[in-house]
């Protein structure tokens, strides 16, 4: 995920723990690749960990972004019909994205995804099934498009930050539900997400 430099006059936004593990991992991923030798690997590792804002630590992974599935189209479009659609792991987000679900369930996991634009529109048509967001925290959420009938809208993330990228979602839901939430912390002593 790429980060704009902050407005005139504001600090730059803090990073995470969780953006340095994700930051390390895909060092570690172009080591395994072979695009860094072993003292790049070592030099990038400690100045993740040391970063204290996002545009240390985009300064320190620019030049490594992951190789992302997916198309380069603008538009997706996705269906589920009784079944259970999953988009997770290191994917290519298009601006725009459809889902049509009926009787099924969509899992849109952008924490590890390629944006390829600041605002993601997602158009939701949904009768007996559900859809999930799950985001990186700090994410502006927008779901005041959305029409329901018989169903359940909840937003479960933290206050957004400026500057991050904006979820925008619209459409209808029937008899279904949907869910914006954070990744589950694994704990110690559970092994599954």
């Amino acid at each position: 995920m790429t980060v704009e430099p902050p407005p005139q006059g504001l600090p730059a936004v803090r990073a995470t723990d969780s953006e340095r593990d994700n930051a390390a991992a895909l060092i570690q991923q172009a080591h395994g690749d072979g695009r860094l030798d072993l003292t790049e690997l070592d030099e990038r590792l400690a100045a993740v960990y040391a970063s204290r804002t996002r545009p240390e630590l985009e300064a320190v992974t620019a030049d490594l972004s992951p190789v992302a599935h997916g198309s380069t189209a603008d538009r997706l479009v996705l269906r589920s019909k009784g079944s259970k659609l999953i988009r997770h792991g290191t994917w290519l987000v298009p601006p725009q994205i459809v889902v049509h679900s009926e009787h099924g369930k969509v899992v849109l996991d952008f924490g590890t995804a390629v944006l390829r634009s600041r605002e993601i529109l997602v158009e939701v048509d949904s009768e007996h099934g559900g859809v999930e967001f799950v985001v990186p925290r700090g994410w502006i959420i927008d779901l005041d498009d959305m029409v329901t009938e018989w169903g359940s809208i909840k937003n479960k993330a933290v206050p957004p930050v400026a500057g991050m990228p904006r979820l925008r979602v619209s459409g209808r839901i029937e008899h279904a539900g949907i869910t914006v939430r954070h990744p589950r912390r694994r704990r110690w002593w559970w092994p599954f997400r």
